[in-house]
């Protein structure tokens, strides 16, 4: 049984997480502006919002930048995670399959990786392409057992 490759969550965490920090980072910047501005009172008479509460009004936007900064951050961590995860289990998945010793990343098309691939023996075969079955199974249509290769067959 082969584990599982994910590739798209860990993108769309991070596109998703670095929008949200973005604006939580925004947010917090301007509440923490706003509370600021109160309590030295520059707006007393022409603010737009000049409720008693206005200062505790600009530590809950404060807060609610931070919640969201945080929780953008946690996106990004987890989409660092997924990827790091992934990684692994390509290079897990085609070292059981082919007893390879290490997978050297150099591009995606679709679900086919373009890769240098190193047997123990040393031997770099470049630019082989490895595709992915939905199970994880990688497929190799070049046989890794000759002599290496530099990628113009």
């Amino acid at each position: 049984m082969y584990a599982p490759i994910d590739l798209q969550t860990p993108l769309v965490t991070q596109w998703t997480g670095t929008l949200l920090a973005i604006v939580g980072l925004a947010v917090l910047a301007h509440g923490v502006w706003r509370r600021k501005r109160y309590q030295a009172h520059l707006d007393d008479e022409d603010a737009r919002y000049a409720g008693p509460d206005r200062v505790k009004d600009a530590v809950r936007e404060t807060f609610a930048g931070a919640g969201v900064l945080f929780l953008g951050l946690a996106l990004l961590a987890y989409a660092i995670y997924g990827d790091i995860t992934s990684k692994n289990n390509i290079q897990d998945n085609v070292a059981k399959k082919y007893g390879v010793e290490s997978v050297e990343d150099k591009g995606w098309r679709g679900n086919a990786l373009t890769a240098d691939v190193t047997m123990p023996d040393g031997t770099v075969h470049q630019d082989v392409l490895i595709v992915f079955e939905d199970s994880g199974e990688p497929q190799i249509n070049r046989d890794l057992g000759g002599p290496a290769t530099d990628g113009t067959e």
